[in-house]
């Protein structure tokens, strides 16, 4: 490779990091909200099983 080769090869790989920061730290900035009916939703399971009344079923 020759010399005008290797920068083109360096300006190309400087702004593909650049971009890539500035995209990482424009992900880590948006911010989302989740709508109340959804957090309903998604609320975990409680997990104590109720074995008195698997008991009291015929």
């Amino acid at each position: 490779m020759n010399r005008k080769e290797w920068l083109i090869a360096a300006i190309a790989t400087f702004i593909t990091i650049v971009a890539w920061v500035v995209f990482d730290i424009k992900h880590n900035y948006s911010k989302v909200e989740i709508p109340e009916k959804v957090k309903e939703l998604i609320e975990p399971i409680s997990p104590d099983f109720n074995t008195r009344s698997l008991e009291s079923s015929p």
